[in-house]
């Protein structure tokens, strides 16, 4: 999964670091690790792994929202799989336990990171005031052009810019999709049928937005600037595991 990473460097302090601070056990490395996409959903992801060729009484999985970050253990069963109720997107990774012995060394690491763009553009009323969320990027276009599919437009309520879900005036700005959008507080988007989620939301300053696209999928982006008549965008995420709600933590 690609992604972009502007974050601060925080120092690991547990293992799964590249350099554990506890001495490294005589058990296999366990092999991989994986995120299990098809049956992750909202804030709950499933974790696998293959298991280790020798008896084991199980498994520590192991959590950090950042790499390099502050790992913690999140479960330790005897199987090979795990959910994960998450706040955040983050990474994964799975060592092997007997008594006061362990793995040689920690699995590899998956996440579930969002796509991440930095994308420093500006909506304009009347102008470019479309916005387009894809996997690969995200776009900005004329709302008013039919062959621009946008999920959110801007236009002006007053003396207010607001952001309207894609399909709200057909009439006027053809072409788009009915998303839906909320305001952020965290990085866990609110579940479909939450009264969070509206057709439309007055743009704020230094304001993230989430994101409901009518496939499924959830997107993320952050507003920098609002002025009288045109909106700055610096970041947005678009999370494809389909169903996930959740994104990325950074610091700006």
């Amino acid at each position: 999964m690609k992604y972009l990473v502007f974050l601060s460097v925080l120092i690991l302090f547990a293992a799964c670091s590249d350099s554990p601070d506890s001495p490294p056990g005589t058990l296999p490395i366990v092999q991989n690790c994986r995120i299990m996409e098809t049956e992750c959903k909202g804030d709950t992801v499933i974790v696998a792994w293959d298991a280790v060729t020798v008896e084991v009484d199980g498994y520590r999985v192991w959590f950090s929202d950042t790499d390099p970050g502050d790992w913690s253990i999140i479960s330790q069963v005897e199987g090979t799989i795990t959910q994960h109720i998450a706040t955040s997107t983050g990474y994964y990774c799975v060592d092997a336990i007997k008594g006061i012995d362990s793995s040689e060394d920690q699995s590899n690491k998956a996440n579930d990171r969002a796509e991440m763009y930095l994308i420093d553009d500006t909506l304009t009323v009347g102008a470019t005031n479309g916005l387009q969320f894809q996997a690969s990027h995200t776009a900005l276009g004329d709302a008013t052009d039919p062959s621009f599919a946008q999920d959110l437009y801007i236009a002006k309520s007053g003396d207010t810019i607001l952001f309207y879900s894609g399909n709200s005036d057909p009439a006027i700005y053809p072409g788009g999709t009915g998303a839906m959008i909320a305001l952020s507080s965290n990085y866990l988007a609110p579940g479909p049928g939450d009264a969070a989620w509206k057709n439309s939301s007055a743009a704020q300053n230094a304001s993230g937005f989430f994101v409901q696209l009518r496939n499924g999928d959830f997107a993320h982006f952050w507003v920098d600037t609002v002025a009288a008549d045109f909106v700055v965008l610096n970041s947005s995420q678009y999370q494809d595991i389909t169903g996930l709600r959740l994104f990325n933590p950074f610091i700006f």
